[in-house]
């Protein structure tokens, strides 16, 4: 047993990283949580519950969409997401997201409306309806200045005593650019909001591109049987070439979107600026004409 141990050891420390696929792609993120063993995704998901100390472990679940699209549509990029069902009914939607940061709470919000609505059987009351759930990996904080959090839970609460008003709603936004940067200037998980948990963990994984020290990861998949399973699947996706192919082609989806979508920004702004300079203009041009008449009516 030691010595299998030892060989799954020294098979972590020989992984060239630099040759996976990222995790952050929503292609291989699907392959890896969404598309086989729940024991990944169960694990993952029980991690984010912890962190924000909710009472709720999942012991099972069923993955209602596990296949994988083929087609993306013309003017928006879809998402690859994760639909899942507990045994109480609660419908979770994980989602990862390289883009469209400005819009994403609104998205998140928009998934779980309409997850929701569809959850509601007829002849059904709205008491008994199960709880949705949305979980949202982003490149980035949804908010500015002091309120920038690694792990973002939100529920429908009273604005005055903050009392929980229903459990229909529970939002969790994780900014997985906070957490590299954190564990990059820290040399590690275990300060801050990337103390030790199974979820800094998973996100140490999960976020290992941008990760300097290698080392924190093969640690990682030594000590998690869990993880270690899900990164000797990924070595596996890695190397077959039909998923390296269809991993390329996802890439090139998402920087053509993303260059899209930052070529029309650059074009609002630019609008935009013009707009201002005509309105100064106009407006300094109002100002001479203005002090011209005043001059004329002194004379």
């Amino acid at each position: 047993m030691e010595n299998a141990k030892n060989r799954q050891d020294k098979s972590f420390l020989e992984i060239d990283f630099s040759k996976l696929m990222d995790l952050r792609v929503d292609y291989v993120f699907k392959l890896i949580f969404g598309a086989g063993d729940t024991r990944f995704l169960i694990s993952l998901l029980n991690a984010i519950f912890a962190n924000k100390k909710i009472p709720r472990i999942i012991e099972s679940l069923a993955i209602l969409n596990p296949y994988l699209e083929k087609h993306t549509k013309e003017d928006k990029l879809s998402i690859l997401d994760i639909r899942s069902q507990l045994d109480d009914g609660t419908t979770i939607l994980i989602e990862m997201h390289l883009y469209d940061l400005d819009d994403l709470k609104y998205k998140t919000v928009r998934s779980w409306a309409r997850a929701y609505g569809e959850e509601l059987k007829e002849s059904e009351g709205y008491s008994i309806q199960p709880p949705v759930i949305c979980v949202a990996f982003a490149n980035g904080s949804l908010d500015s200045g002091d309120n920038q959090k690694i792990h973002k839970c939100c529920k429908i609460t009273d604005i005055d005593d903050h009392t929980i008003f229903s459990d229909a709603l529970e939002l969790h936004y994780i900014d997985m650019k906070a957490f590299v940067k954190t564990i990059n200037q820290t040399g590690g998980i275990g300060k801050g909001e990337t103390q030790e948990t199974m979820l800094a963990k998973w996100l140490a994984v999960i976020t290992e591109k941008d990760i300097k020290d290698k080392a924190i990861i093969k640690n990682i998949c030594e000590d998690e049987e869990e993880i270690g399973m899900a990164v000797s699947e990924l070595v596996r996706m890695s190397e077959d070439k039909v998923t390296r192919q269809a991993y390329q082609r996802r890439q090139d989806e998402i920087m053509l979107y993303n260059n899209r979508v930052n070529n029309l920004t650059r074009k609002a702004e630019q609008e935009s600026r013009r707009a201002d300079e005509a309105e100064a203009t106009v407006a300094d041009q109002a100002k001479i004409i203005a002090e011209l008449r005043s001059q004329l009516a002194e004379k």
